[in-house]
């Protein structure tokens, strides 16, 4: 079979289960063959051994049951740079990096500003705010194993971070002057709802009650004596909540102009 063949192959038996399906079946593609897109795209009729037809089809089949291509591949970019991630973490999404750029903004309010994330997970938020920052970051979870996996990626990415096993704010005894977070808030009633390939990461890093919002109220309490800011990524149902908190300071918008990132002010407590 030919990359032309393959990639055919892998699209029609792709295209009942994903939307993606030809760019599905270009990464599988590229990640059995060890070959970059110019590559593949430019070598259509170049032949595939047995070995590797046998690897593409197993990885197709575990594709249409919806398990995530980057669990797959065990890399994600965010924010430019590239993650290793695997079922411990939850997949960076883009949403996320408006996080980062959240921080970054309030970064600006302090010389040398301390930030710890809470919840770290793969550590894509912590780290990409140490590279384009230059500062050290505490990152903390309540996973030891999300935390391999995020020492991993800061080894490989050359940030400066500082790793705590702990649950939420707990550890945190001196005053920051930023925290950020991406905490659990799907309803417990919702993750039923949820698509197939977000059932294969980490049940505890989504769902937090039956209302979505005890972890983000927890963090708003305990950061009220902790830090001068509390920039937290919430659900697209819990505006009202956030809003109802008299340090509420504003709220960021995603690209489906959904409520994405809400910010808490403590400097006037």
């Amino acid at each position: 079979m030919t990359i032309r063949e393959a990639l055919k192959y892998a699209a029609d038996k792709l295209k009942e289960s994903s939307n993606s399906y030809n760019l599905d079946a270009l990464i599988l593609l590229k990640f059995v063959l060890n070959k970059n897109e110019v590559f593949i795209l430019s070598n259509p009729e170049v032949l595939i051994k047995e070995s590797d037809l046998n690897k593409f089809d197993n990885l197709i089949n575990k594709r249409k049951e919806g398990y995530p291509i980057a669990y797959i591949t065990h890399h994600k970019e965010f924010y430019g740079f590239d993650f290793y991630v695997d079922e411990s973490v939850l997949i960076p999404r883009p949403e996320t990096e408006l996080l980062v750029d959240t921080a970054i903004k309030y970064s600006k309010k302090f010389d040398h500003p301390k930030i710890v994330d809470i919840g770290t997970g793969s550590g894509c938020v912590a780290i990409t705010l140490s590279k384009l920052l230059n500062l050290k970051i505490f990152a903390s979870d309540i996973s030891s194993k999300a935390l391999k996996i995020a020492k991993k990626n800061a080894k490989h990415l050359d940030a400066q971070l500082e790793f705590i096993c702990s649950d939420k704010l707990l550890w945190l005894d001196k005053g920051v002057d930023i925290i950020v977070s991406n905490p659990p808030y799907i309803k417990k009633n919702d993750y039923n709802n949820l698509q197939k390939e977000i059932k294969y990461e980490p049940k505890n890093a989504l769902i937090a009650d039956k209302n979505g919002t005890a972890v983000i109220g927890d963090l708003i309490k305990e950061s009220k004596t902790k830090c001068s800011y509390l920039i937290v990524e919430i659900g697209y149902d819990q505006e009202k909540f956030v809003k109802s908190f008299d340090q509420f300071k504003e709220l960021i918008y995603d690209y489906s102009y959904l409520p994405r990132v809400a910010v808490f002010d403590f400097t006037q407590i």
